[in-house]
């Protein structure tokens, strides 16, 4: 059978020792489909000390792997630009994926070795790049269809092929929000409410006490209403399960007490439970099949910097957002009414306004969400909780790729330290306002700046401090000894340019759009989210967990910023204008 299908969720399984990636689609009538493809095979690269490339690779091939429980299938030499090189390489694929890390443990300290690249990539990951599937878009499936008994699916098909397609067509989701109220009891937080909101209209208050409203509905205790809720979501089955701070707040407290009463937290298509991950303070919830959705995270790592709200509470974020707030009640209030029994119809429309809320703020921003994902080839469940930096680098990852662009590796603990121990590089001008009142105001602002100076001067790691005398010369950052090579296309400004003029076209073609249409509507989304990653590429390359980390590129950004940004003040003066304010890439001033 061969089905158009698009792709929202991915993760991989083993199967026989091999590693069978998970495909969680939709296709055109909205139904669920699971596409397995034990297909794609698992690699890393080995770069060899100069001269040691044959030794090597016999060396590889004659391994015994049997202790680590994997095979290896292929040893190869390729060829990958590295540094602006091209450098030959030894390919070394094997057929269990969670066995990468120990087929390169065995030989990384071998003295043939230089270095051992492209072993931290998550399998799924490596199948999406690999094969340039952007989820929140289509792929074309051949395959056989099997039995769906083990999950929540219309479909499974086993893949023979899968590859991406273009297809403007989109799919209407099943969205849920949801949002838990809790008091402490006897020390003890207690699940006193929960409500749900979906987008076919459906609502629903759960709570263990009886109340005349038909929205609410009663259950016995705690171990019950979480139960009622995993029902509700099998019932509803929606694609998009949204929380507003769910990761560090709802689901985690819903997992503890779930578990406290002997209760697994199913909330994923394949039937298994809800997956917290801790990184410190930090913590995000997986549901495989469904994607949780966690709106806080995006807005405070992505929307807050455009925001006027500091904080970022829900009801902030919803006035600003939406024009309405949330409903007031303070939770000592809460604490009251519960115990009383008293106005516990106001607490129920509380409960549920919160989830209105979430459900309403989940279809203003998911279609950004989307976008981005389409853009840099993250999964939604990444796309909304990363920083600008880490899209970035998803994005240059996949587009290294197609380059043939060895990807570098992510930096150990200590250097990410030694990182942080540099000092800050000068950055943008800025000229404090003079105050009072003023008219006849001129505006001067520089349209993508930063974006603009990296590909005019290609500003990119490998293009960093050349050996040519004519790039000293003619491509000198103001103010430093650096220059920028101009003889080779470096890498990130090839990406960024690339950018740039995708979003001039996209501009041209909303020119021609009515406001309210639907395609100017995803338009308006993917020039955000172009827009979005464009402009990031300048901090990227100052970010401590960078792959492409060159502090050097960004602080000479910022000295081409305020060079250009000096050059205007000083026309604008000597054509007799005076300036009353200058902020990083735009200049005010009166006209005498």
């Amino acid at each position: 059978m061969k089905e158009n299908l698009l792709v929202i969720d991915a993760d991989y399984t083993l199967v026989e020792n091999r590693g069978m990636v998970r495909l969680f689609c939709k296709n055109e009538k909205g139904e669920t489909i699971l596409v397995q493809d034990s297909n794609f095979e698992p690699y890393f690269y080995a770069m060899p000390k100069e001269g040691k490339i044959y030794e090597l690779k016999k060396k590889i091939e004659e391994l015994d792997t049997k202790n680590i429980e994997t095979e290896i299938l292929k040893v190869e030499i390729v060829e990958k630009n590295w540094q602006g090189e091209r450098t030959k390489l030894i390919k070394i694929t094997i057929d269990n994926p969670r066995r990468i890390p120990d087929v390169r443990d065995l030989i990384k300290d071998w003295e043939e070795v230089e270095e051992t690249y492209e072993y931290a990539i998550s399998f799924y990951r490596r199948y999406l790049i690999d094969k340039q599937i952007e989820p929140m878009n289509w792929i074309e499936v051949e395959g056989e269809e099997v039995k769906a008994d083990e999950y929540e699916v219309d479909k499974i098909i086993n893949a023979t092929s899968v590859k991406p397609i273009k297809l403007e067509k989109e799919v209407n989701f099943k969205i849920l929000a949801f949002d838990t109220e809790w008091v402490e009891e006897n020390g003890k937080s207690k699940l006193i409410m929960l409500s749900v909101a979906s987008n076919d209209g459906f609502k629903k208050v759960l709570t263990h006490h009886e109340l005349k409203m038909s929205q609410v509905e009663a259950v016995k205790d705690e171990k019950e209403l979480i139960e009622r809720f995993l029902e509700i979501v099998r019932e509803k089955d929606p694609d998009f399960l949204c929380s507003y701070n769910g990761d560090q707040f709802d689901i985690p407290k819903l997992k503890d007490r779930a578990s406290e009463l002997k209760i697994s937290l199913k909330l994923g298509r394949d039937n298994s439970p809800v997956h917290v991950v801790r990184r410190g303070r930090i913590s995000s919830a997986r549901t495989k099949g469904r994607v949780h959705i966690d709106l806080f995270d995006f807005i405070d790592h992505i929307l807050s910097a455009s925001m006027r709200s500091e904080v970022l509470t829900l009801d902030e974020v919803a006035q600003e957002l939406l024009g309405v707030g949330k409903k007031e009640m303070k939770y000592k209030e809460m604490v009251e009414i519960w115990s009383k029994k008293e106005q516990m119809e106001r607490l129920a429309e509380y409960s549920l306004f919160d989830s209105e809320l979430t459900l309403k703020l989940s279809e203003l921003i998911l279609p950004q969400i989307f976008a981005l994902s389409k853009l840099v080839g993250n999964l939604p469940f990444d796309s909304c909780r990363n920083t600008y930096s880490q899209l970035v680098e998803a994005f240059l990852m996949r587009r290294a790729f197609v380059d043939n662009i060895l990807i570098p590796n992510q930096p150990k603990q200590e250097e990410i330290e030694r990182r942080r121990l540099q000092p800050a590089y000068k950055g943008a001008i800025v000229i404090e306002p003079t105050r009072g009142l003023h008219e006849n105001i001129l505006v001067f602002d520089f349209r993508s700046m930063y974006p603009s100076i990296i590909v005019t001067h290609n500003i990119s790691p490998e293009t960093f401090n050349c050996e040519h005398r004519e790039c000293k010369e003619k491509n000198k950052v103001p103010g430093t000894k650096y220059h920028f090579c101009i003889k080779t296309k470096g890498f990130i400004p090839k990406q960024v340019e690339n950018l740039i003029e995708k979003r001039k076209k996209i501009k041209e073609q909303m020119k021609k759009l009515e406001k309210d249409s639907e395609e100017y509507k995803r338009l308006d989304n993917f020039s955000f989210a172009i827009k979005t990653i464009s402009n990031a590429s300048y901090g990227y390359t100052n970010y401590f967990g960078a792959r492409w980390y060159c502090r050097e590129c960004s602080q000479s950004a910022a000295a081409w910023g305020r060079f250009y940004i000096s050059k205007v003040i000083e026309m604008a003066k000597k054509e007799k204008f005076k300036v009353i304010y200058s902020d990083t890439d735009s200049c005010f001033a009166t006209i005498s």
